[in-house]
């Protein structure tokens, strides 16, 4: 058997160590090659880690150990793997048995118009292009390996109608910003509160947009919201943020996302319901529309950025789908 073990940058090689065995010809890696696939993918990182090998596992029989060991790690709770002891308990199990492979549904998203750089902060973790698409140095010599990967990014992103594949939660507006400050905030920070640091940053400043979503629940009927929004949340897992449970209804499983759509709403009155979003009890305050849904459009006056597993994907316009049965995880 064959096991790629993709290690997120900042952490030392031993940490795939306890994962060795002797049925199995573990290799390391920063990415997974579509051309080479191995039998099984070990990601070591978070959110942002498993975000990047979608494109190459999705609809693919290789199926997916996460080692949680980022800032975020809410798709591996999600599936059952809270730490890096349970996630060694069931890459034994895995080897032993082969009786702990799930088959959960992804999120896709497609932009509907022409790309749009990412924000500056934003550029550097994608590509080595710069805001007009023009390639620029590096400023530390990079292995092969990796220099493809990014240029394959590049090339990617200059397709209009490309297909990016999520896991957890897609969001616009005060979701998209919160995630911006976020990314821009040191690791521990994240983990010990900073997300909700983050959205109580971007409430003070933030001016609701105007939006449109058009929904089409699994039997083609179809809900219209429209407005300015305080933010719009549609995904295949409950939590984000590190437990934010912003879907708390979502099912991982169940061909279908599910689409939090909260109106622009007085600061006063988001600050007096803001702790429920960690219970998941916001969706019953008044205004604040849930639904069950297998295709969204959403669109803006003035493009505004979509975010999913904690990175930024495009601008709006953009077409929001289930991709049923797309990920295979290896689980307890």
């Amino acid at each position: 058997m064959r096991a790629a073990a993709i290690l997120h940058s900042y952490l030392k090689p031993h940490v795939v160590e306890p994962f060795f065995d002797a049925r199995v010809d573990v290799f390391r890696g920063n990415t997974l090659e579509p051309t080479d696939m191995p039998d099984v993918a070990m990601v070591f990182g978070g959110d942002g880690s498993v975000h990047r090998v979608l494109p190459s596992l999705a609809y693919t029989q290789t199926p997916l150990l996460v080692v949680p060991s980022g800032t975020a790690n809410d798709f591996a709770r999600c599936i059952g793997i809270p730490n890096q002891g349970e996630a060694l308990r069931a890459w034994r199990r895995y080897l032993d048995y082969g009786d702990n492979v799930r088959t959960i549904d992804m999120g896709t998203v497609r932009p509907m118009a022409d790309p749009d750089p990412p924000p500056a902060e934003d550029v550097q973790s994608h590509t080595f292009a710069d805001s007009d698409r023009r390639f620029i140095a590096p400023g530390q010599l990079l292995g092969p390996l990796i220099m493809r990967d990014h240029l394959r990014r590049v090339e990617e992103s200059t397709e209009p109608q490309r297909t990016i594949y999520f896991t957890g939660i897609a969001g616009i507006g005060l979701d998209a910003e919160t995630n911006r400050r976020a990314n821009r905030m040191p690791g521990w920070l994240r983990r010990h509160g900073g997300y909700l640091l983050a959205a109580l940053g971007a409430l003070s400043v933030y001016q609701p947009p105007r939006v449109r979503v058009n929904s089409f629940d699994r039997n083609g009927e179809e809900t219209r919201l429209d407005g300015p929004v305080l933010f719009a949340a549609i995904g295949n897992a409950p939590e984000y943020g590190s437990g934010i449970r912003m879907l708390p209804r979502a099912q991982m499983d169940d061909a279908q996302l599910d689409l939090c759509f909260v109106p622009a709403m007085p600061k006063s009155r988001v600050l007096r319901h803001i702790y429920k979003i960690y219970a998941g009890t916001h969706v019953l305050v008044s205004g604040v529309r849930y639904l069950r849904t297998s295709q969204v459009f959403v669109e803006s006056d003035e493009p505004i950025a979509l975010y999913a597993d904690g990175e930024y994907l495009c601008n709006t316009p953009a077409e929001i789908a289930v991709a049923p049965k797309a990920l295979r995880v290896i689980t307890l």
